[in-house]
């Protein structure tokens, strides 16, 4: 094998080791045992698109989220339309009929759209409380000790319909999602709660309650709200946090702070602050990887005979 392509699998091997050395292990969950759930979930989202083509394109509002839902047969959220601006019309083909219908818009060659349209979930995650979880946890036993690193977040890719249609650019995406955390325990209860769907390659502009922290250790350029929450038997807390793509796009709602435990009883609304950190995943080991290949290529290039 040629040096170069060594070097090549040498920084994948080193950047997908620096993801997993010294990551948290998740332990296998009851989820009948769960004491936080989900429920009211609301997505309200803004789309700006330009079609590159030289003919009209039809793009539509998807009403299915894939995740990994606790207690659910499917895994998958199901969403129903609430409201859309411009108006929507009624596609030639619908996925899920029992949802109403599949809606969308038409955009001319050329032209740039821009759209906001708001979903509400149904059944798991609306009505029916749920939650996100790990679908890969370890189901070792270990003892005496273990971690216990909260509820679990699902991420998607906001730009997804420049991949199942390149001839569609997304200029700007941002989503607005909302909602309501119930302590279901007859005890009080305290531990990490993360936003249960979050856009990769995104930034955390506003949040409410503000959030204790952003979790950049589960997936790769994403930063997950997180909230360490105090809630006491019953209680329930309505929660707020609005993502913009891409991640480089600049907010001025956005302020940098950090927040203690959230109290659920009486608590006081907060404003908008979204801490930042320069830690997190050991990205470090991608770049010594990226010297390692670069000095190999260079090798290989200018070394050989």
């Amino acid at each position: 094998m040629k040096v170069d392509k060594i070097c090549i699998v040498l920084i994948l091997i080193l950047a997908f080791a620096g993801m997993s050395w010294g990551s948290e292990v998740w332990v296998v969950e009851n989820p009948e045992a769960t004491s936080y759930k989900f429920s009211d979930l609301s997505a309200e989202i803004l789309v700006t698109i330009k079609n590159n083509n030289d003919h009209v394109q039809y793009f539509k509002i998807s009403q299915a989220y894939q995740g990994s839902l606790a207690e659910a047969e499917n895994n998958t959220i199901l969403w129903v339309i609430d409201w859309t601006s411009p108006a929507a019309v009624k596609m030639v083909k619908s996925r899920y009929p029992e949802l109403g219908g599949d809606y969308g818009w038409k955009i001319q060659p050329g032209e740039t759209k821009s759209v906001c349209f708001k979903l509400s979930a149904v059944g798991q995650m609306g009505q029916i409380p749920s939650y996100i979880i790990r679908a890969d946890s370890d189901d070792g036993v270990y003892w005496p000790l273990v971690p216990e690193p909260g509820l679990m977040a699902s991420w998607f890719v906001p730009n997804e319909l420049e991949i199942l249609n390149p001839n569609l650019d997304i200029l700007r995406w941002k989503g607005n999602f909302s909602f309501r955390l119930t302590n279901v325990d007859s005890t009080r209860v305290s531990g990490i709660v993360r936003a249960p769907i979050v856009p990769v390659d995104s930034k955390l502009t506003h949040s409410n309650p503000r959030v204790t922290f952003l979790d950049d250790e589960l997936a790769v350029d994403t930063q997950i709200a997180s909230w360490d929450v105090v809630m006491e038997p019953g209680a329930s807390r309505v929660f707020n946090y609005v993502y913009e793509w891409p991640m480089g796009r600049s907010s001025s709602s956005a302020t940098q702070g950090r927040s203690s435990s959230i109290p659920t009883a009486g608590a006081q609304e907060n404003t908008t602050s979204v801490p930042t950190r320069d830690t997190g995943v050991p990205y470090g080991l991608f770049i010594v990887g990226a010297l390692v290949a670069g000095a190999g290529v260079v090798y290989a290039k200018f070394m050989r005979h």
